[in-house]
């Protein structure tokens, strides 16, 4: 089994009497589902490292155990688990092994208590270090890592932490990073779970920590496939312009994507210069790669495919009709984006500019044709808008984590029992 790919142009057309820009989306879909209904999910190769500075004292701390608990009754003996935690000093509780009795794990993480000062870095490494050791053709490896509070000892730097997050995701060790209520570095955690191709998660109360860890393992249980990566080469006389969604690269240039879960579409929106152009002259051609999850193997497979538009004057574009789920899709990852123009007003110390920012937000999105997914944008930017004069902090946090959609897998909680 493959992906698709699938262009959808703003307009069905590109200009043969002057320069124009296209509004491509590129639409990456998985299979629905996993036709071999006797096939085994991937093995899983995790370590989990849990903060226990003092600060996750009591509850925090108590939820965090028992979502960790959760966790580990979950896997099986094909897959492998350490247990890592960290205040100013690291203690790998419990080493790389696999899972053959759940009861094991669970009597280390029933030992964890709070401690003193916030080696993040530390602690994550150490666990980034447990599932190095094990990697192996097939397995899904990651770290999930859990912090309520900024690093304050050891490498506190977020470039370099970062630099590091991806350095392990191409070698493929990802880093899924859990912020957990309103003391977290939101920039530093969002950075690991960007460039560690792992999910961002805010968690506001740690009652969402058994549901944020059962939506992370049916994630990783339904991955379809890894390592993505995009490649695009343009005819001469196109040029990219912009790519909305604000992908890492990796060094040979390549765009690096979310794992694809089975039933699930990723879009990648793309803004091109195109030049007159001539009929059936291909624009340019996009090159997919990925590792397979069901298959052991660490090779890549690729799919390519060509882009081809009919051409007519300029002002008969104009008259054709939008897709409307095109511009929809551009108009979402245009917010996505202010959203960081608005955080960087508020570190300005500019609320009216942070403010005039989401107003902005809401008067574009007001001008398309009304959906399901514009109502919920326009809530969200409503609630960060009210959020700034009541707690700047909270507003901070959750355009930070939004400001990711459109690059990484952002948890998102979910109503229960509708």
């Amino acid at each position: 089994m493959q992906p698709t790919l699938r262009f959808r142009p703003r307009r069905p057309a590109v200009a043969n009497d002057t320069s124009s820009n296209l509004d491509l989306l590129l639409t990456i879909a998985a299979p629905s589902a996993n036709p071999n209904l006797s096939s085994k999910r991937p093995p899983l190769n995790l370590a989990l490292v849990i903060d226990r500075s003092g600060s996750m004292q009591g509850r925090k701390l108590s939820y965090a155990r028992k979502a960790a608990r959760f966790l580990a009754s979950e896997l099986t003996p094909r897959d492998r688990l350490s247990i890592v935690v960290f205040d100013h000093e690291v203690s790998v509780l419990m080493p790389s092994l696999p899972v053959h009795s759940p009861e094991t794990f669970i009597e280390a993480i029933n030992t964890i208590h709070s401690g003193g000062m916030t080696a993040l870095h530390d602690g994550w490494i150490a666990g980034a270090r447990q599932v190095a050791e094990h990697l192996q053709p097939g397995a899904l490896n990651r770290v999930l890592l859990l912090s309520d509070g900024h690093t304050n000892k050891g490498l506190v730097d977020s470039d370099q932490i970062s630099e590091q997050a991806a350095g392990l995701a191409e070698r493929g060790v990802s880093t899924s990073a859990f912020g957990l209520g309103d003391g977290f570095d939101e920039d530093l955690m969002g950075a690991i779970a960007n460039a560690g191709q792992g999910t961002l998660a805010f968690i506001e109360s740690p009652d969402d920590l058994p549901q944020l860890y059962s939506d992370e393992l049916s994630g990783l249980n339904s991955t379809f496939a890894t390592q993505l990566r995009l490649t695009s080469e343009c005819s001469t006389g196109v040029e990219i312009v912009d790519v909305l969604n604000d992908l890492p690269s990796d060094s040979r240039g390549r765009l690096k994507l979310p794992n694809l879960r089975y039933g699930q579409e990723l879009q990648v929106a793309v803004r091109l210069s195109i030049s007159p152009w001539q009929a059936n002259r291909p624009i340019g051609t996009v090159q997919l790669e990925w590792q397979s999850a069901a298959e052991m193997s660490d090779e890549p497979t690729s799919l390519t495919s060509t882009l081809t538009l009919p051409v007519m004057p300029h002002k008969d574009i104009q008259r054709l009709a939008e897709d409307t789920a095109v511009a929809e899709q551009f108009a979402l990852m245009q917010a996505t984006r202010d959203r960081r123009r608005a955080i960087d007003a508020l570190d300005r110390g500019d609320m009216i500019g942070a403010q005039a920012t989401l107003g902005a937000i809401s008067t574009y999105l007001d001008e398309l044709p009304s959906s399901d997914l514009l109502i919920k944008e326009q809530a969200l930017i409503t609630k960060k808008k009210e959020l700034l004069s009541k707690d700047k902090n909270l507003s901070r946090k959750l355009m930070r984590s939004e400001a990711y959609r459109t690059s990484t897998d952002v948890w998102e909680k979910k109503k229960r029992g509708r």
